[in-house]
């Protein structure tokens, strides 16, 4: 039997895990599309606290299990959950990590399941599944084995984990709360003989904000242009930098190039943001304080 005649018959041994926090309405669109193609689909409210019942209720009465925390316990915890109460059903054997803001193609499940199964058939354990674009972007690759295609750092909504991955590198590390969760986990696998295989297909997802960039109360043009940067809301910094720290720290020894390449990026990009991004001395501020915090080895949500 083919892969491909294989995994059509298996979408009901894959269950979404959906993390929320403050979601908008458009939550419920995409738990429908993900309900589409699964019969099992978890929607883990990360303590979002009054004010988003109503969508909550109607992800509920389009089909998904609602999971709600006490408070807001970060993307890790609340991915850690969901994927404890999914893997409570009978016959599950892979796990889609899904951002509230994502949506996926009808077809886009199945495509990773093939290619999950293409993986295995050419004799390769895939650790991880990530599509090969998002938003139309290319997924950085990691060459090929035995004809599959790797991929480097996937991002962790749209990602096909398989149990059995579970089973041998645990969960993810709760105590990043958000940033570089999926990039961890990713070396954990890697670490562990588990590469990430690319499937040919794309979702789209929102990755930063764009604005115009200002020098001196200015907007900077660029060919009769508003020129724009993209950047991170002002508390992610935090995160950014102090879990930099944490991750890196946890793999110098064997990933050295990739620490200090992931290090000088994000000062680069920092610097970036700084001359020419509104919001400047904000996030400075926040960038700063995630240092300090990842030298001392702070874990968890950030100490107000």
């Amino acid at each position: 039997m083919t892969p491909e005649l294989d995994v059509s018959t298996r979408l009901a041994s894959v269950a979404g895990v959906v993390t929320a926090f403050h979601p908008t309405p458009h939550l419920v669109e995409n738990v429908a599309s993900l309900l589409k193609q699964l019969s099992t689909v978890v929607v883990v409210d990360d303590g979002s606290g009054e004010g988003f019942d109503h969508i909550f209720g109607a992800v509920a009465e389009a089909g998904a299990v609602v999971l709600t925390l006490e408070s807001n316990s970060g993307i890790a915890a609340a991915l850690n959950a969901g994927i404890a109460r999914a893997r409570s059903s009978a016959g599950i054997e892979h796990i889609v990590t899904v951002d509230q803001d994502s949506l996926l193609p009808d077809d886009y499940v199945q495509k990773l399941l093939s290619a999950s199964a293409s993986a295995r058939s050419a004799g390769v354990q895939p650790g991880l599944v990530s599509p090969a674009r998002i938003h139309g972007n290319p997924v950085k690759r990691a060459g090929t084995r035995r004809g599959v295609v790797l991929g480097r750092e996937p991002i962790q909504s749209g990602l096909l984990i398989p149990t059995s991955t579970l089973d041998i590198i645990g969960n993810f590390w709760d105590g990043l709360f958000i940033d570089l969760v999926d990039t961890e986990y990713y070396f954990r696998a890697l670490d562990a003989g588990l590469p990430t295989v690319l499937a040919d297909t794309e979702f789209d997802h929102s990755l930063g904000t764009m604005v115009d960039a200002k020098v001196f109360g200015r907007t900077v043009r660029v060919g009769g242009r508003n020129l724009q940067v993209r950047i991170a809301a002002t508390w992610r910094y935090y995160y950014i930098f102090r879990n930099r720290i944490l991750v890196g720290a946890r793999y110098v020894r064997r990933h050295p190039v990739w620490v200090v390449v992931g290090v000088l990026t994000d000062l680069r990009h920092l610097a970036f943001v700084t001359v020419l991004a509104p919001g400047r001395t904000a996030r400075l501020a926040s960038a700063i304080s995630g240092i300090v915090d990842g030298v001392r080895g702070d874990c968890g949500r950030k100490h107000q």
